[in-house]
């Protein structure tokens, strides 16, 4: 490789611009075999050292630039050494993140819609339910040692048992770790609170920001419900029936039995797309038992009024408000 080719290919290789048959051409090359060969037997340390390198060689540079000011020859000697080292580094941190994509597998998203659920088998055969509004992604394999998918909106999750490979399901607010269980996941991404609810098994729930967040975080038993609260960073456990709490998994409807209106409302915005604002003190005092079938928001919200001192009102940008009569 003369001097040109040097110049030529350190300037297309800053522009990310060399051409497949250049890469290939310049991996043929004894040096670069060789450099390759030792980048190899610590890959992960080579990367993150080459990065910090990279740093200290423009140092270099410019302090033999700027201080010393060399001759047109001395010039051309540093430049060819630091073009040397840059296409060794760069091309062994390329190939390095080349591999790592090469074998990652691809991702998968299910998304459900209003009034809509939707199943998803994965991969290890966990069975997820999705709620309304929800958004699930997933690994075509899992071939690391956790079993790890993202979720925002809500699920259930019979997760297939296997002791090796926890299961972890990653929101904005929450990361639940099960080997084997099942449990329902809320967590969308504009609402006020995350919850986790088991039925079986044991979950291990991490609350991201949370201030009295356990060392380990929070360890569930079954018919306990986490809440996650973003607006003050603080969670709580809760004693609830976890089979009635999750029946919309089987029944693929809503159904709700002596509920906190505070709990029902954010579940009724997912399932119609709407907005419904109502007082916290409103919201934490009166309960409802009632299911959804194919009703409107309208008759929802006209029923609910029925049996209760709250009535609604729509609010000019077609969103509702439950007050007091």
């Amino acid at each position: 490789m003369n001097q040109n080719d040097k110049k030529y290919i350190l300037k297309k290789l800053m522009q990310d611009a060399l051409a497949e048959e250049e890469v290939a051409a310049l991996n043929d090359r004894v040096a670069i075999k060789e450099r390759m060969g030792d980048q190899w037997e610590n890959a992960p340390d080579a990367a993150a050292f080459d990065r910090t390198d990279g740093v200290h060689i423009w140092q270099y540079i410019r302090r033999r630039i700027e201080g010393n000011r060399p001759g047109k020859t001395q010039f051309y000697k540093i430049y060819s050494a630091v073009a040397s080292i840059l296409l060794l580094l760069a091309l062994g941190g390329m190939t390095y993140l080349f591999l790592e994509k090469r074998n990652d597998p691809p991702m998968y998203i299910v998304s459900s819609g209003i009034q809509n659920m939707q199943s998803v088998s994965l991969p290890d055969g966990t069975e997820v339910q999705l709620g309304p509004g929800s958004k699930l992604t997933y690994p075509s394999e899992f071939s690391s040692g956790k079993r790890e998918v993202s979720l925002d909106g809500q699920a259930f999750f019979d997760v297939y048992k296997n002791p090796h490979k926890p299961f972890v399901v990653h929101t904005a607010d929450m990361d639940i770790e099960a080997l084997g269980t099942a449990f329902e996941v809320f967590s969308y991404g504009i609402e006020n609170k995350s919850e986790a609810i088991l039925l079986n098994g044991k979950i291990r729930v991490n609350c991201n920001g949370s201030l009295n967040n356990k060392n380990g975080g929070y360890l569930l038993s079954p018919d306990e419900k986490i809440v996650f609260d973003k607006r003050d960073n603080s969670a709580s456990v809760q004693d609830v029936d976890a089979d009635k709490y999750t029946a919309w998994r089987k029944q693929r409807i809503l159904s709700f039995e002596n509920e906190k209106l505070s709990m029902i409302i954010p579940r009724l915005e997912q399932w119609y797309g709407r907005k419904i604002m109502c007082q916290q003190d409103l919201a934490d005092k009166y309960r409802f038992t009632f299911k959804i079938r194919d009703e409107s928001l309208e008759r929802i919200l006209f029923m609910m009024g029925a049996s209760s001192p709250l009535k609604y009102k729509e609010t000019s940008n077609g969103n509702y408000q439950l007050i007091l009569k």
